[in-house]
């Protein structure tokens, strides 16, 4: 078959037959495992932060202005690291670095009667997730 391109008849160019499905079907899966090859270390490093971290506030209660331990555990090492604390409906936060080993242990105090929410995320948007809370109730 022939058509015009403007100025004068010409054969159509001859396209290549399509390639078998084997071959086909072989460059899929030599994608998906390329594929594969990417996400399984992305995955590990997800895997690297702890899933048992924790956090505990020793006393649980306390009264206002009194001194408390507030621990945390199992939280990403040598990574930076924020505590976001909340108390009578407001929420203030604040750089606490990283540790080698993962753990804080830090005297905090409530200013005001009620419970007081301690939160230990990450530094930034999108790893802000919170890796552990814990609460104390002042009195």
């Amino acid at each position: 078959m022939s058509f015009w391109n403007g100025t004068h008849w010409v054969a159509e160019p001859r396209t290549r037959p399509a390639p078998p499905r084997e071959v086909t079907w072989l460059a899929t899966a030599i994608m998906m495992i390329g594929l594969a090859a990417i996400l399984v270390p992305l995955g590990l490093v997800g895997a690297a932060r702890p899933a048992d971290a924790g956090c505990a506030v020793s006393p649980v209660t306390a009264d206002v202005g009194e001194t408390y331990v507030v621990s945390a555990w199992g939280l990403p090492t040598n990574s930076a690291i924020n505590i976001w604390v909340t108390e009578g409906g407001v929420t203030t936060g604040r750089p606490l670095g990283g540790t080698p080993d993962g753990t804080f242990n830090l005297n905090e105090y409530s200013s005001m009667p009620g419970v007081a929410t301690y939160a230990f995320s990450g530094p930034t948007r999108p790893n802000m997730k919170v890796y552990a809370s814990c609460t104390v109730s002042a009195y």
